[in-house]
């Protein structure tokens, strides 16, 4: 630990010295996006394309963030690994706006100069587990960490939020104020109150799993360490099949890294979608949400259909990783700790307005015009540029 503490120091220390020289260059009316998830990134950039508004734009993403290359000609996409750090850090010091989707210590190597804006969009439009300075992990890092993470947080400028109660989680998290939210909505959203492509979508998956006349059930879980090592789940699927199988088809959406044999099932019961097919996509054709701490629900939530909380290790989770204090209270649907608890709720819960409160509370600014606003307001920032 103190090799790689020491590491990250001398490679920060690096960083910060290319960063002071990259000061010395102006600053361009650019947007700059820094992408670890394509969903906002894409919804923004399709609104900056359906505008026919094309400023300079520069797109840093991941290896497993896929984009349409051929539709967004107007962006030049550039991989964000080791080897390209120090373009990252030029283009830092040298755009006018700034987007980002997630947590990137290079940021704590950049002071930005006064007329820049760097946006948090952040990953998902609600949340049930603790992140940043809440995160229960945070206690055990060191000093050093923690400056770094303080650092990292400082330069989020403004943060996106859809609801007022994101936006209090955000302030906590990455010790904000009110001043720093911007209340426009989550463009990854706006893809749901497209009612016909909604429709569209429904259709297509519901041919392509063979649903006929069954509910289509979508179990996703959040990823767990642990199962890296273990490949396994917690829920017994062989029961479900045996409980539910005439009238359900059950839909698997699994992190990347989880690997499930479900050839030993019955594939008539079970589909495990591919890993690159994204969540948006299969929403539209799901009747009943199965999952546990992950964010799908306030999304899935548009659609006001019934969610489980499959949360087996409730205590456990909660004390590693953390959870909002209310958990219980916040979730739209009942908790199960068993397969054959849930079961049992699937046959018997019958529906609630706790789930069209729970959507209008964390959904609040999201309404399938929030691309549209946060593409105006960079316009905006471009324009006042100097």
């Amino acid at each position: 630990m103190i090799v790689k503490n020491i590491a990250v120091s001398i490679y920060m220390l690096f960083l910060s010295l290319f960063s002071f020289f990259c000061r010395l260059f102006g600053l361009k009316k650019r947007v700059l996006i820094v992408a670890s998830f394509p969903e906002n990134t894409t919804a923004i950039l399709n609104e900056m394309k359906r505008l026919n508004y094309y400023p300079e734009t520069i797109c840093f993403h991941t290896e497993r963030v896929q984009f349409d290359q051929e539709k967004l000609d107007f962006v030049t996409f550039l991989p964000n690994n080791l080897a390209s750090k120090w373009k990252l850090i030029y283009y830092l010091n040298t755009s006018k706006v700034i987007l980002v989707d997630n947590y990137y210590p290079e940021l704590a190597a950049v002071s930005f100069k006064p007329s820049v804006e760097c946006i948090q969009l952040w990953h998902a439009n609600g949340a049930l587990k603790q992140f940043g300075w809440e995160d229960n992990s945070i206690l055990e890092r060191s000093a050093t960490d923690k400056k770094r993470f303080k650092a990292v947080y400082k330069r989020f400028l403004k943060v996106v939020v859809g609801s007022d109660e994101m936006g209090e989680i955000f302030k906590r998290s990455f010790l904000l104020s009110d001043s720093q939210l911007l209340k426009l909505g989550v463009p990854r959203t706006d893809i749901y109150f497209d009612k016909a492509l909604q429709q569209q979508k429904r259709t297509e998956w519901r041919n392509r799993f063979q649903a006929n006349d069954k509910k289509v059930v979508l179990y996703a879980p959040t990823f767990r360490d642990n199962e890296l090592a273990e490949a396994k789940l917690a829920m017994d699927f062989k029961l479900m099949e045996e409980s539910l199988g005439n009238d359900y088809l059950l839909v698997l959406k699994l992190h990347p890294a989880v690997k499930v044999d479900v050839q030993s099932l019955n594939s008539d019961f079970i589909v495990n979608v591919d890993k690159n097919v994204a969540l948006e996509e299969l929403l539209a054709a799901v009747d009943i949400l199965i999952t546990d701490y992950s964010s799908i629900p306030f999304e899935f939530a548009l659609f006001n259909r019934p969610i489980f909380f499959f949360s087996y290790d409730l205590e456990k989770y909660d004390k590693e990783r953390g959870l909002l204090k209310n958990y219980r209270q916040v979730i739209p649907g009942p908790i199960s700790k068993t397969t054959e608890e849930l079961i049992q709720q699937m046959k018997t819960t019958t529906p609630n307005d706790n789930l069209v409160a729970f959507s209008k509370k964390w959904n609040k600014y999201s309404d399938g015009h929030a691309s549209e606003r946060i593409v105006s307001y960079m316009k905006e920032l471009l324009e006042e540029a100097k």
